[in-house]
């Protein structure tokens, strides 16, 4: 009896587990310290607001699937430019149930040049 009650506490915590780790989408953190320098050598002289940004995306592989990966990345840059720097896998900034880092470099848009008139 007293092994039934221990092993219940057990299994509802690995199935809350797995099932955070199918629910969530890609989030995002920091980019790597190669999108990071990349980002910092392409800002030359531009306005802050104008200047490349490193980000990564935290993701499960055998999850998530790539476009999904690739139309967050766009969503995180604001319709900017994006660069796919690298990947990596672990002691990155990512969860364990989404262990896997994509890093990006966002170009972000001109926002002045899209007001009419101008």
């Amino acid at each position: 009896m007293n092994r039934g009650l221990q092993i219940r506490p057990l299994a509802a915590i690995v199935l809350v587990i797995a099932l955070a780790g199918c629910s969530s989408a890609p989030f995002r953190v920091d980019g790597s310290d190669a999108a990071q320098e990349a980002a910092k050598a392409q800002a030359g002289d531009l306005l802050p607001r104008l200047q490349p940004y490193a980000f990564g995306l935290c993701y499960n592989a055998t999850l998530d699937e790539n476009p999904g990966l690739e139309e967050e990345a766009a969503y995180q840059c604001d319709g900017g430019r994006l660069e796919r720097q690298d990947e990596d896998f672990f002691w990155n900034g990512c969860s364990l149930t989404k262990p896997h880092r994509v890093s990006y470099v966002c170009h972000p848009p001109d926002k002045a040049k899209r007001w009419p008139g101008t």
